[in-house]
Parts: structure tokens; sequence; C-alpha cells
């Protein structure tokens, strides 16, 4: 059955969240054994409650994972984070990731945080269309009412008993946080009224009215700390609290998890002892007697004991539903102080005891004369409790289950070798009953055996991928003109990526009990000496990939002969092949001729130059794409992939087009642009399209090199956080300036504040302007930027994308001269903001500033930006 994010029933979707967050091992990336007995504490205090709290943020990193850790590892509570956006507004401290790349980043990254603090993670619809001073601009661009309407699906689908969001006051970190508080909180009340979004409960989804609700009571959401005067009002939760389990305090755990936003430049430190608290405001509640008391937890008047479900058939639940919850709550309290003990042989006996108790229960519900609500609810959660007796019972007895496949970059079609490995570590013997596969054409040939204690069970098969598999890919896609996304309609909502379609079913026989064990097919691998053995989903790829660079290419109005594309085409599919490749231009162009290719093994990859004559095309953006032929197929796409040693593999798939940009721009001829490469730079391939000549800049370059033979020299974006070469030898850099060279420095951080790099004292400050389309000033309408080789006008600052630009020169010397100046259309963000663009004039050369954006314009194509970037570096050549 297709499920999408109208349409998915909520049994099937917490069927699929159980089977996929049930098995989360509790470490980062890279791989490592998890310890069974740690897992299976965990697991053991889950057994006997039955709460589930939901987190509610904007971005990536606004979570509280010392918080998460807490309820879900150090109470048993299931714990869920939604977060509004997947962060791809931001910025990237560690790669080239920008936009969908830099969704999927952030995306793994929060991924990589709960296998540490062990929660699920969910996302609406909203896009992180950059940083906002106003919140009705978030809700207009995001759509209040879907993204209100994905809150609400959210909570009707996970049915949390206690909800915390963010502030909602104040102006701090953008309007992005207050507005998903906002929505939150209102998604809190909609969420039980059948009369809100009803196509949600035609859907198969029920009302839901969680119990409490609270706001964080600053920005930003995660900060914890130690209040000098206890408040009474608030609910404050300690997190240095010392867990004996894991060995570690869970403001530890916590700040292991978010030095996992690694992007986002986090802290790897982690956090020393001492007093972390974190402190919430009750905003609403239904349940009696919680109003305006002092609380020692967010739970507190909610009851999350097994027998608590009994309260689904108040006001006369039936004897039996009572007895059958209390017996279970029994096992399970028997199977955790007994693992306590150490006493392993009778936790996995109470346990197996339990999870029959369980099952017999779930089958005998239509018989306690339940109403259909009762019944329902009691279900959903006993179908969490079955997984997690099973798990349970799994760990107890020692068993460790891979399946892992011998490739993991496959091709539809390709024949692959599955190994499925079950190893008996315990002192009871366990049947394997079958071996079911999903996903595959064919099925397991894996037979019946009985694992003795300190066997291992083996079994390989011979499968292929189908023909027909679609390639592994993101699921979402931008709705034009708004900033939400539109999902695929066969994932269900709100997953962080696509469920792997390839998984393996081990069906068990653990003393009586019969146990089905899940697990998605890995691929393993240990390219990265450093990062150690990972583990991956099943990647499916064209048997061509094709790609074209430049993504986007500029070329100068009337600029006479050719221009290089280069296409590369890899073999993804085991054995040799041929193909045809060939490019397809507007009408007019021309192209060279297509060209033959032949390759030998997999993974073989050929580039071909292809020249490419515009003619006499007008300014604007042109589409050239190439393509793969071969007798039976057409190949035109390719994959990006993001991985760091951090998180796991990901692919986005991307159309081998590149844009090719008719540019009415000038360039002075024969510059030489020095560069020094900043984080995640795209600028230097720009400017090269450009006509001029760039070199970067190494270490040795920066010390020893001869710096005057440079018309110009650049530093990239947050260079002087990054490269301590430049932090060292930046004295030389103003003594080539003091010569009379040009040095352009692109924005930075309040690293930059560490010490005077400017040739006189200035430092960064926070102002920027948001509103893309805020307007543009020039002051200093004579200067050589405005006026040459182009002239600089209205249409430069038109179409821009997300911002004019972040992090401008604050407080400076008088010897800094604005360029220009602008204004936000916010009333949060008031006043006219300088340092956005700044010349100081230093012995007989310039020295500017540039906190405009364009590190972000050049990659998104925007022309303005291409003409100011091509005054900028011809500055080099005019008169000091």
């Amino acid at each position: 059955m297709k499920l999408d994010q109208t349409t998915h029933h909520p049994r099937l979707i917490a069927a699929l969240f159980l089977a996929i967050f049930s098995i989360i091992p509790a470490y980062a990336q890279p791989y490592k054994i998890a310890d069974t007995r740690i897992e299976l504490g965990l697991v053991l205090r889950q057994l006997n409650t039955v709460g589930t709290f939901m987190m509610a943020t904007a971005h990536p990193d606004d979570e509280n994972n010392a918080l998460l850790a807490f309820l879900g590892k150090g109470q048993g509570l299931r714990t869920v984070l939604v977060t509004a956006t997947r962060g791809d507004g931001g910025q990237n401290e560690i790669g080239t990731e920008l936009f969908d790349a830099l969704a999927v980043l952030r995306t793994e990254e929060l991924l990589a945080a709960h296998r540490l603090d062990g929660a699920e993670q969910y996302f609406t619809r909203a896009v992180d269309f950059g940083y906002s001073f106003s919140r009705d601009e978030t809700f207009e661009r995001w759509g209040r009412d879907a993204i209100l309407g994905d809150f609400v699906r959210l909570i009707r689908t996970v049915r949390p008993e206690v909800i915390a969001a963010m502030s909602p006051e104040g102006r701090g970190g953008g309007q992005h946080h207050q507005a998903s508080a906002v929505l939150a909180r209102e998604a809190y009340a909609a969420a039980a009224d059948p009369s809100r979004f009803p196509e949600q409960l035609a859907q198969g989804l029920r009302p839901w009215q969680p119990k409490k609700f609270y706001f964080s009571t600053g920005f930003p959401f995660w900060f914890a700390r130690t209040p000098s005067t206890p408040d009474p009002a608030m609910t404050s939760i300690n997190l240095d609290r010392y867990d004996s389990l894991l060995g570690q305090t869970y403001a530890e755990i916590g700040s292991q998890a978010r030095s996992m936003h690694k992007c986002q430049g986090m802290s790897p430190l982690i956090v020393l002892p001492g007093p972390v608290v974190a402190s919430y405001r009750l905003a609403d509640t239904t349940t009696p007697g919680q109003t305006n008391v002092s609380e020692t937890s967010l739970f507190d008047g909610v009851d999350t004991s097994l027998q608590g479900l009994a309260q689904f058939a108040e006001p006369a639940p039936p004897k039996t539903l009572v007895d059958g919850l209390s017996t279970i709550a029994e096992h399970a309290r028997v199977a955790f102080q007994a693992f306590e003990r150490g006493e392993m042989h009778s936790s996995a006996n109470a346990i197996l005891l339990g999870l029959t108790e369980v099952r017999s229960l779930r089958a005998q519900l239509n018989s306690h004369g339940l109403s259909d609500d009762a019944r329902w609810e009691i279900d959903f959660r006993l179908a969490v409790k079955e997984r997690q007796f099973e798990r349970a019972a799994v760990l107890s007895h020692g068993l460790r289950i891979d399946v892992l496949i011998d490739d993991g970059i496959v091709t539809p079609g390709q024949q692959v070798k599955l190994s499925t490995l079950v190893s008996n570590r315990g002192d009871t013997q366990v049947a394997i009953k079958a071996v079911r596969l999903s996903g595959f054409d064919g099925s397991a040939t894996c037979p019946e055996h009985v694992v003795g204690s300190a066997d291992v069970y083996r079994c390989t098969t011979d499968l292929r991928i189908p023909s027909n598999m679609a390639l592994t890919n993101i699921h979402w896609r931008h709705v034009p003109d708004v900033a939400r996304y539109d999902l695929d309609s066969y994932v269900p909502f709100g997953m962080p990526f696509r469920p792997t379609p390839f998984r393996a079913t081990i069906d068990l026989t653990i003393s009586s009990a019969q146990v089905s064990v899940e697990r998605a097919v890995k691929f393993r691998y240990g390219e990265d000496l450093f990062a150690g053995e990972k583990r991956s989903s099943i990647h499916v790829v064209p048997r061509f990939s094709v790609k074209i660079s430049p993504a986007i290419a500029t070329i100068p109005r009337g600029a006479s002969g050719s221009h290089q594309v280069h296409v590369t085409v890899t073999n993804a599919a085991p054995g040799p092949a041929t193909g045809r490749v060939s490019l397809e231009v507007p009408s007019g162009w021309k192209a060279s001729l297509p060209r033959e290719m032949r390759f030998t093994r997999e993974d073989e990859s050929h580039t071909v130059r292809f020249e490419v004559t515009p003619g006499t095309s007008r300014p604007g953006k042109y589409q050239v794409k190439a393509v793969v032929e071969t007798p039976t197929s057409l190949f035109d796409v390719g994959y990006q992939v993001v991985e760091y040693p951090h998180i796991g593999r990901r692919h986005l798939v991307h159309p081998a087009e590149s844009t090719i940009i008719v540019l009415d721009v000038q360039v002075v001829p024969d510059l030489t642009v020095g560069y020094v490469e900043g984080v995640g730079d795209s600028v230097p391939a720009a400017i090269e399209q450009l006509g001029p000549s760039v070199e970067l800049l190494d270490s040795t370059e920066l010390a020893w090199g001869n710096l005057s033979r440079f018309d110009v020299i650049i530093t990239g974006v947050r260079a002087y956080e990054r490269r301590a070469d430049l932090r060292a030898n930046n004295e030389r850099l103003l003594q080539y300036v003091e010569a009379g060279g040009t040095l352009i420095v692109q924005y930075n951080k309040f690293e930059f504040n560490d010490s005077q790099y400017g040739p006189f004292a200035a430092k960064v400050s926070r102002n920027r302007v948001t509103d893309q389309n805020a307007p543009v000033r020039v002051l200093a309408t004579e200067h050589p930027l405005f006026r040459w080789p182009n002239q600089i006008d209205e249409t430069t600052w038109s179409n821009w994308v997300q911002e004019r630009g972040l992090y401008f020169l604050g407080d400076r010397a008088p010897e800094y001269v604005d360029l220009v100046e602008l204004e936000d259309t916010f009333p949060w963000n008031p006043g006219v903001k300088h340092g956005a663009l700044v010349e100081a004039r230093a012995g007989q050369g310039r020295w500017l500033y540039v906190g405009l954006g364009l590190w972000r314009q050049l990659p998104a194509g925007t022309i303005g930006a291409y003409q100011l970037l091509a005054n900028l570096v011809s500055l080099g050549a005019t008169d000091k």
C-alpha cells in the first residue's frame, strides 16, 4: 500500500516507526559494537512506562539533547523531536553543501545526535528560507495553516502526553523559532478538535489531546543554566544527574550529541561537571490540579505507568483489563530488578513471560467490552510494548544479528549476495525458523537451524536488485514561490529520509516465544582509516552516472571562441560497458560531436571535454544537458554524495544539466587573483569563469611567496576562523596593501574580533539584512567599484536569494568608509545598516570588507552578484 502525507494509516505508520527506531544503537558514526548490557538496561527501563514526550523546535541544533537523554534513557519515556525545518537556509562550516545538500547534512547530523540522546526524529514541510526578523513573514512563506496542520498530524500520529516548544517571546535567534513555538501551541489544542483538519481523520488518524504544554524559558532552547533565584512558576530539571548504567551524566550525553552539529560549528568539548538546569513554563494543561503548583518534573500529574492505560476505559475499566496490565507490569518490574542484581537468567524469563502477556492482552481487547476509542488507544501503546519486549528478549539472550550485503552501491538489475548472521552469546538455544526479505527479486534460501550457545548461524543468499527499483534520493522538493516542501507520496509523513526498501525479518523461537526481528540490510566499509568501520543502507544508482561541470557557468556577452564543459560518466555496474555521450544545447548553439565511451570495470570514470559555442545569444540563463545513450537505455542524471566521518552516507540525484549564464559583464583582462580559501568556497570558480586567473594561496605562499604579483587578493568566507596560516601571516597581507595591493575580505564571524586583522581597529557585528529585496543605497557614487568596468545600478540588486548579507563590520576606526547602506523591511531589525561593503585606504592600497552574501548568490546564479564580483576584482587594476 502506498503511503503519503495525506493518506497514511496510523497503525502502519506506528509499526514502521517502531521497526526503524526501536533498533537504533546508542552510538554515533563511526560504527562500533553496542554494549549489550547497556542496551538491555535501557529497554528494560522502557517496559513499565507508556509516556511520550514531544519537543518542537525550528531548526537542527535548537533541541535540548540533554533533556531528551534524561527523559528517554533515564526515565524510559518515548522521546520525539519535531523539527519544523531541515536548516537548509543556514551556513556550512565543514564543506560546500548548501540548500538541499545542506538540508541532507543537517538532517543526518540530527540522526547522529539521536544515536546518542535516543530520540526519534520527525519534520514538518517548512523550509528554512534563512534568518528572518518577522514572524508574519515566516507564517506567510511557510503557509501558516499548512505547517500548523503538519504539527497537528504529528501530534495525532505520535500521541504525546507532554509537549515542550521554544519560547514564543523575544527577537533573538530569528523568528522561525518563535513561529514554531506559536504553531506548536496552537497544534496542542487543534489536535484534539475533530473539526480541525478533518481530512486527517478521514485518512485514519484520530484526535488527540496532550495533557501538558510547556514553553522554554529563554533562547536558545537548548541553553541550560542554574537560576540564581529559584522561580516556583518554572519547572526546572537538573541535567547533571549521573546515570550509573550509562556511566555519564545526561548533560555529558547531551553535549556529545550536540557536538554532532558540526556544520554549525558546535564545540566538541564535553561539558564539565557542575550544575546544569533546564527550566520550562507550563503554558497549558488538561491535568486537574497542575496549574499554579510547584513541579519537579514535566510529567507531574501524568500517569505514565502500564497500569495507567486503564484510564482510557474509565469510568469503570473491566477487571480483566486491569489485571492484565498489572501482570505485564509485574513481569517488567521483575525483569528490571533481576537485571540490576545481575540475575540475567531470571530477567530473561520474566521478559518472555511479559511478552506472552502483552500478546495475550492485545488479542483479548475486543472481548473486554471497550469502546472503539479505548480499545484503539490501549492497543496503540501495547504495540509499542510488544516491540520493546521482543527487543529485550533478543538482548537478554545475547543475540547479535547482522544482515549484510556485498555491495552498498548497486544498480537496477544487479546481482548481489546477502549474508545473514545470528550469533548466540547467551546460554539458551535459539531456533532460526525463517529469514524473510523485502525489496529484492528472489527470496532467502536459509534453512531452519538451532543455534547453540557460542554458535554463529550463517546464511548466504544470491539475489537481484529489481530492474525497476527507484534511485536512492531525497524525498522532498520545493513548492514554487513558497517556503514549503512537497513530499514523495510513498514516504510516511515526517520521516527524515526515505526508509530503505531492502529489509530482512528473522523469525526466531526463543524458549517457547516466537520473536521476529527486522533489520535494514546494511553494507559495511572502511575507506577512511581514521573513521573506522561505517555501515550504510543500500544505495541504488543509475548504470551510468552522468555529471556535468561547472553546474553554473558564466560567459560574458560577446566573448569570442568556445567554452569548455566537462562531462564525467561513471560506470556503476559490474563488468564492461559502452555508451555514447553527447550534449543537448539551446537552439542556435553549437557543441562538439558525441563521443563513444568504453568501460572495462565497475567504478571506472571517463571525463570528456566538450566545446560549446553560444553564438549570438542574448543575456540570460540557458540549459546545457549531458546524455549517455546505449542501445536500450538513456541516462541523464548523476548523484551527489553527502558524507562525513560523523554521519551516514546520503545521495541526492541531480539532472546532468549546466546553467550557462550569458552576462553583460566586463572584467579587466589579464588579471591575476590570489585566493585564500575559506569555508565551503565556490567563489574562486566564479572568478575564473569571468576571465581572471586564480591561484589558491597555501601556507607557503602566504608566508614566503611574492604577493606583489597578484592584482588582487581575496580571503574566503570565514577564512580567519579556519585558516591558522592566514592568521599567522596576516601582517604580510597588510604589507601587500601598504605597497599598493587590493585585499578583499569576505565576511567573517566573531573570530575576526580576536585580533586586529584589518589595517585599523574594527569589529565584526551581528548586523545583517535578511530581506533579499531590501533597497541598497550606494554612498560612494563616484567610487570605481560602482562605475567600472560595469555600471552598477538598480538591476544589480535584483533577484537576490535569501538575504542581502550578514555579519557586517561594526565598531571601527574612522579610516573605514561605507560604500553602501541597507535597511531591512522588518520592524524587528530597525534602522539603516552599515558595514556591508566597507573600504579602508592604507598606504598605497585598498582593504575592503564584503558582508554582502556573494558566496551564496554566485552558486544560485544571481546575475547582479557577478557584476559586483567583476568590479571588485577589477579594482586591482585601478589607479590607487
